[in-house]
């Protein structure tokens, strides 16, 4: 892999594949190429730290590929997409209508097949949704959430679809807000169930042990997908799936999948709260008509019943403010509480006012870094 950080004008032959490993820029300057299915018009496109892009190309293809620290290329004979994708395209494309959930551990390519996946819907002009409950590494919303929305195109990536609705979490780790994690997924698939319409779902990477395994035959049971796709360690799916009392079509990682480092994973998700985060400012809320809880615990905040130092120890929260009907609107940073004034100072964007603020277990520092868990 070629590492630099500078811009580099690339060639690549037909029939290849231009691995890109960001931070990066790529730019399409000449020729026909594409990216997981979709085709790859004359713009930028982003490659996030601790992410991978493949880009096929259809026809000789001119390059610039702007790297950062740590990023790098390389070019690659053929297709990095598994065969056994294509087989897993084709039974979505025989089910016509219904739910698809990927199950899988980290870090080996469940966003890249419900990318794949999608794209392949998109090209045929079905009707297809995404449901992104990787909590941890959600791409249609900042860690914490999850969110769902209409595939309208093929997209080089899921954070380009545009989600319709998003909900709070509160925690990245689904240990211990399973039952929450699995509540919101058939919200959202049910929210977007219609005929002609193929859910995919995607899932976290949390198998390993068997609290996980426990967990997600729990998910399969209730959430009854048309199709589980399980992909990477065939063992240890085998066993969720068959628990559940479901079938599945065991899928193939790439080669290529690169495992992300600690520091990766904290960046991404610093990364994805400082989006949502861009234009935040201080907001004073009056809490007397918006309530207020935990949610982890779901139990109401009392402001006159909670000691100082529960107070305290709730600087610097992740928050989700909540419509009418628990769909996330904003996510915030809590600065402080006031109980003698029934106040709350929050660091968030917009305009309206919630229904409910919801406590979540992770805390922000100045940069939007994770410092601690509550």
């Amino acid at each position: 892999m070629c590492l630099t950080g500078t811009v580099r004008a690339v060639r690549v032959e037909a029939g290849k594949t231009l691995l890109v490993a960001g931070p990066a820029s790529v730019e399409l300057l000449e020729g026909t190429a594409s990216v997981l299915g979709a085709p790859l018009d004359y713009g930028k496109i982003a490659v996030t730290r601790g992410k991978q892009t493949p880009i096929e190309t259809h026809s000789a293809s001119s390059f610039r590929v702007s790297i950062g620290q740590d990023a790098g290329f390389e070019t690659l004979d053929g297709s990095t997409i598994p065969h056994s994708w294509h087989e897993a395209a084709a039974a979505l494309t025989e089910l016509q209508e219904g739910t698809a959930i990927v199950v899988g551990g980290v870090d080996v390519g469940k966003s890249t097949l419900c990318t794949f996946l999608a794209n392949r819907l998109a090209r045929e002009q079905r009707g297809a949704a995404v449901v992104d409950a990787d909590i941890g590494q959600t791409d249609l919303g900042p860690p914490t959430t999850m969110a769902a929305g209409n595939v309208t195109k093929p997209v080089p990536n899921l954070s380009l679809i545009e989600p319709s609705e998003r909900l709070f979490i509160g925690s990245t780790s689904p240990s211990r807000v399973t039952s929450k994690v699995i509540r919101g997924i058939k919200k959202l698939i049910d929210r977007h169930t219609e005929p002609g319409r193929l859910v995919i779902v995607n899932t976290d990477g949390w198998v390993d042990g068997g609290e996980a395994m426990e967990y997600k035959a729990q998910m399969l049971k209730e959430v009854q997908p048309d199709i589980t796709l399980g992909i990477g360690d065939t063992t240890r799916i085998s066993q969720i799936v068959e628990a559940a009392g479901q079938a599945a079509l065991l899928v193939g990682s790439p080669d290529t999948i690169k495992e992300r480092t600690h520091l990766d994973r904290r960046e991404l998700r610093a990364l994805g709260y400082r989006k949502y985060l861009a234009n935040a400012s201080i907001r004073l809320f009056r809490l007397a008509g918006i309530a207020l809880c935990d949610s982890i615990s779901s139990e109401p905040l009392s402001l006159n019943r909670l000691s100082p130092s529960r107070v305290q120890a709730l600087r610097d929260a992740i928050v989700g403010l909540l419509s009418a009907d628990d769909y996330l609107q904003e996510i915030g940073v809590l600065r402080e509480v006031i109980p003698s004034t029934e106040t709350a100072k929050i660091l968030c964007p917009g305009t309206s006012t919630p229904a409910k603020i919801e406590v979540g277990a992770v805390k922000l520092d100045n940069e939007a870094r994770e410092v601690t868990y509550a």
